[in-house]
């Protein structure tokens, strides 16, 4: 398990990454989720922790893979994605969320194919009511697939919603 920061690879900046979003949804919304795939995986890992609310959101994860071994347990600490440059928050090492994007990229995390647990607590924040959440996802293709775990998305379905897919695109509804 391997957590990805600023310092480990180059990151976009915000106003690169804001641009890039917006290429994203005008191609998205032309048809072309071709573009949004390519963005997609230039910034997304294995497991993923999107914050949709418009304040931070501090907690912690933790992945235990098929063999009930503890795979990723980490906390994070996600600016919201539409935080201006200059509350950018502090740097704890154990994300890259911390530059204001909005999103904790963990690499490293799938051991094989099978059935994971992954376990998701906020720290002092509630989103419509729930703190907490976990869900069970399945992995057959752990060179492909990757996991969002969205933090009060209006898209899905609950507040702390879990999704696998193998591309950026495959998340949305």
């Amino acid at each position: 398990m391997t957590a990805k920061t600023p310092d480990d690879r180059a990151r976009p900046s915000r106003r690169s990454f804001i641009a890039a979003s917006g290429t994203a949804v005008l191609a998205a919304t032309a048809g072309c989720t071709a573009v949004v795939d390519f963005i997609g995986d230039r910034l997304l890992e294995e497991v993923n922790v999107f914050n949709e609310i418009n304040r931070p959101v501090a907690g912690s994860i933790v992945v235990t893979d098929p063999d009930g071994e503890t795979v990723l347990d980490e906390t994070f600490d996600i600016a919201p994605s539409d935080d201006d440059d200059s509350g950018s928050g502090g740097d704890n090492g154990s994300n890259s969320g911390e530059d204001g994007q909005g999103i904790a990229v963990y690499d490293d995390v799938w051991t094989g194919s099978g059935s994971y647990e992954v376990s998701v607590e906020l720290d002092g924040t509630e989103i419509d009511g729930q703190s907490q959440a976990s869900e069970t996802v399945t992995i057959n293709a752990p060179d492909e697939e990757m996991l969002a775990v969205a933090l009060g998305s209006a898209e899905m379905d609950d507040p702390i919603d879990f999704r696998v897919g193998e591309s950026l695109s495959d998340f949305a509804d």
